[in-house]
């Protein structure tokens, strides 16, 4: 089995990649959106770190577009659910 040990960034790519798969499937489910968006900016500051050792490979353009697509994914679901408890909040209130 060979190793990469010679491409630059490479660690960072795969890292963006593999925050940026968990910030998309995270950004489906409620308050855990608060994690997904996390990860999507770590990933996309891991995805750069590899830009700028000089890889430019598939897995680090990848990782960029996974972890932007988390990031705002997670950025509407939590707006969602937080305006969601709000609105539930003031219906309860105006019951009273």
């Amino acid at each position: 089995m060979q190793t990469n040990n010679n491409i630059p960034g490479q660690g960072a790519a795969v890292g963006s990649l593999v925050l940026g798969i968990v910030s998309v499937v995270l950004c489906f489910f409620g308050y855990s959106s608060i994690i997904a968006v996390i990860c999507g900016i770590i990933g996309l500051i891991l995805a750069f770190n590899a830009q700028k050792a000089g890889n430019n490979s598939g897995i680090r353009m990848a990782g960029f577009v996974l972890s932007l697509i988390g990031l705002i994914g997670g950025a509407l679901t939590l707006i969602a659910c937080v305006a969601c408890v709000g609105a539930i909040g003031s219906l309860g209130m105006s019951l009273t």
